[in-house]
């Protein structure tokens, strides 16, 4: 509350309760264009490189629990074609960030898309040792680099509307609001909304079928 003030967090507190007691789930997409850099990528610690991980890293990173990701996850990922861009001090994988050309999971069965010359942005990780020292802000650059080469033109990732840490991050790096999307679960159904410019740019959460080929449409080249 002496962060956020009484009203944010009446707020995060009320819309914490929708998913529990309603099913209902309200996110804010956020859209950051991409531009060739104009000053340099921070300052890193010392010891600490940046790269695409290979299949293989990612595969031996998954047997680490405190990394937040799966061998199933890793694999299904990897036959997708996501691409991850990871930080390591020495050998060890200590963040990440996923990136797509497709579709990619998110929650309650539903899957995120969005339409080129954009491309969706997923799952960031840091271990807790490593955080506040800008290195998903680097991560970020280093991904930009490799989308902006393959002509996409901006950065697409959302947060729930009560996720202020999330928000005042997004903003910090540049992410704008286009709109609000989400679900309302009925019936065992997820019944989805999404307002004007979230549609402008492509973004869906939709249930795939069997041979729904949002999944893979866009693979990299």
């Amino acid at each position: 509350m002496s962060r956020w003030g009484l009203g944010r967090t009446l707020f995060a507190g009320f819309m914490s309760c929708l998913p529990t007691c309603n099913g209902v789930h309200i996110y804010r997409v956020n859209l950051r264009p991409l531009a060739p850099r104009s000053v340099a990528p921070p300052q890193l610690p010392g010891g600490i490189s940046l790269c695409i991980v290979p299949p293989p890293t990612l595969l031996d990173a998954a047997n680490d629990p405190e990394l937040d990701m799966d061998s199933g996850f890793v694999r299904a990922a990897i036959a997708r074609g996501d691409v991850t861009f990871g930080a390591f001090d020495g050998d060890r994988l200590i963040a990440y960030v996923w990136r797509p050309f497709g579709a990619a999971p998110d929650a309650d069965g539903l899957w995120v898309k969005v339409d080129p010359p954009y491309h969706y942005a997923y799952k960031a990780f840091t271990l807790p040792a490593y955080r506040g020292k800008r290195i998903h802000i680097a991560l970020s650059l280093l991904s930009d680099d490799y989308f902006l080469e393959r002509g996409y033109t901006a950065e697409v990732g959302f947060s729930e509307i009560s996720n202020f840490p999330g928000i005042a991050a997004a903003d910090f790096i540049g992410r704008r609001r286009v709109g609000f999307a989400g679900y309302v679960k009925w019936f065992g159904r997820a019944v989805q909304f999404r307002t004007a410019g979230v549609k402008r740019i492509g973004f869906e959460l939709f249930a795939p079928q069997p041979s729904d080929d949002r999944l893979f449409r866009y693979r990299r080249a």
